[in-house]
């Protein structure tokens, strides 16, 4: 939204139900860009208070009841979305933040339950009668697209209002796992791969995934932790050179022991299947093929996906992991962005072998990484190595579409819930994981832990230094060297622009100290006309 942005065309009135489950006075409708949202949600999501769309201060607009009516714009400071943007929006009351998105909800369609009651007789030793009632209630049905429609389609538009709240029969669910060896974050957001393109606008995505927080970036720890859900001090495996010391589950021995489904894989590093697969239980899966190139190793798995003989298909492929350990990892180097250019194309096989087959089936595609690399190694602990894309697909409505938080970015150990999720439920996922279920519209993600180093907030007792203790919302009122504190709303014995009016969102009240302004710390303005301000003596918050 920018003062130069020439006003569109009125609309008509919204209607009063731009989608299923519409309540736009509690939530806004995501097939519309929430602009038929009504509430009275009038602060941003990151924090700030919004400015009445009457004003023209601090920031000069044309968004207007005049040049947009009927968008519910007028006398109030409610976030609305007149103008096209992702979402409902506001102008902030911050001179130096113009305007910010909303936290308002996404309309959900209601849920219709199937209620069954069935009535038995059963008669007793003494020739009494009784009659018993048994009552269950199932859930609808899941109205999933097809795929091959979904791929010509922008998803957002098709599952976003999706009811989320149904199942769907077992028999009717896919799995492709697609790894592969040594991809970098990087390569996939820069490059054009249009196939891997395909899979992220069909669910969610991130391409700053996390390996295993612990043991070397290497192929043996990150495919253990991809396979098991957990980190290397669980899995026993800390290198290349112990893959057989797996001590946990794998996610192919999970859904075979649960689900009896069928399962097969084709890889291009044998050790997938020989060290780990196989080793573990010989009987997990039901058929395997140990290529020679990943061309050879995609056309085992085409070929299987067409038979629709397998339930569960696991690729790997080596390629990008080849060519970096040769002339280097880099997403700006020729050499290897073209093989990865070439496993694109592969995994576009696979994808069309999908969408040809896959009619009235639900398929779930994960695709994700070992780890990254820098040169042409990948051993050091710093993000070229750690840091991967992960993506899940799928034509469930229950699978969210969109890109992960910065904040929480997944990880590679999101495998193997995810998949026993999208299968079973919640009650499929096995206990003691570290990973968590990842692109899912009803599952809540624990906040992922703090990295080492990171500041634990404790806002009211001590101030970040990272933040240089502007975080803090405690109640110290005194410098270092004991002078008190002057109101943040006086203008004496000081007079200044640092009120809570300029500065909405850095705790300005009574006369605490604070740190608005970006000072070394928390301060305050003194009540003794000699010195104008000093810093305050806050206790700085411990790392992790």
């Amino acid at each position: 939204p920018t003062p130069s942005t020439p006003p569109p065309t009125p609309s008509p009135t919204n209607p009063t139900k731009a989608c299923e489950g519409s309540d736009p006075d509690t939530c806004g409708c995501d097939v519309v860009k929430q602009n038929d949202y009504r509430g009275d949600i009038s602060t941003t999501e990151d924090g700030y208070t919004c400015m009445n769309w009457e004003s023209q201060s601090p920031h000069s607009h044309s968004r207007t009841a005049a040049n947009y009516p009927d968008k519910g714009l007028g006398n109030h400071s409610y976030c609305r979305n007149p103008d096209g943007e992702p979402r409902a929006w506001c102008y902030t009351t911050d001179p130096n933040k113009r305007w910010s998105l909303c936290d308002v909800p996404s309309c959900t369609p209601p849920t219709t339950t199937t209620t069954t009651t069935t009535t038995s007789t059963t008669t007793t030793t003494t020739g009494t009668t009784v009659a018993s009632t048994t009552t269950s209630t199932q859930l609808p049905t899941c109205n999933t697209p097809e795929l091959v429609d979904l791929d010509e389609l922008d998803l957002r538009t098709v599952l976003k209002d999706a009811n989320s709240n149904c199942e769907t029969a077992l028999s009717k669910k896919k799995v492709l796992m697609i790894g592969i060896d040594g991809l970098r974050a990087d390569v996939v957001g820069m490059t054009p791969l249009p196939h891997i393109a395909r899979l992220k606008n069909m669910g969610t995505h991130s391409f700053w995934a996390d390996v295993q927080s612990t043991a070397s970036a290497v192929s043996g720890p990150g495919w253990a932790s991809m396979f098991t859900g957990v980190e290397p001090s669980k899995h026993k495996v800390d290198g290349n050179g112990d893959l057989t010391d797996l001590a946990s589950p794998t996610v192919f021995k999970a859904v075979k022991d649960a689900f009896d489904m069928k399962i097969a894989a084709s890889v291009s590093w044998h050790p997938l299947v020989n060290d780990f697969i196989d080793n573990e239980d010989n009987t997990t899966l039901d058929d395997s093929f140990l290529a020679s190139n990943d061309n050879t190793m995609a056309a085992k798995a085409k070929d299987w996906i067409l038979s629709e003989a397998y339930d569960f298909v696991f690729v790997d492929f080596d390629g990008a992991d080849a060519a970096g350990h040769s002339l280097g990892f880099d997403g700006y180097l020729e050499s290897y962005q073209n093989r990865v250019v070439e496993i694109d194309a592969l995994v576009g096989t696979l994808l069309d072998a999908v969408m040809e087959t896959s009619a009235g089936e639900e398929w779930l595609i994960v695709l994700t990484s070992d780890h990254g690399g820098e040169g042409t190694s990948h051993s050091a602990y710093d993000k070229y190595n750690r840091k991967i894309p992960f993506i899940v697909a799928s034509n469930s409505p229950r699978v969210d579409v969109g890109f992960m938080p910065l904040a929480d970015p997944g990880s590679q150990m999101d495998v193997l819930p995810t998949i026993m999720y999208f299968l079973g439920g919640e009650s499929a996922i096995p206990d003691g994981l570290d990973g968590q279920v990842f692109g899912f519209k009803e599952y809540t993600r624990a906040p992922p832990p703090p990295p080492p180093g990171s500041c634990i907030p404790d806002a009211n007792n001590c101030g970040c230094a990272s933040e240089k203790q502007a975080d803090y919302r405690g109640n110290i009122a005194v410098t270092a060297s004991g002078k008190t504190c002057q109101a943040w709303s006086s203008q004496s014995p000081h007079s200044h622009d640092r009120t809570a009016a300029n500065y909405p969102n850095s705790g300005l009240d009574a006369n605490y100290c604070r740190n608005p302004d970006g000072e070394p710390s928390a301060w305050c303005y003194t009540t003794d006309s000699g010195t104008r301000f000093e810093l305050c003596e806050v206790p700085t918050c411990d790392t992790a």
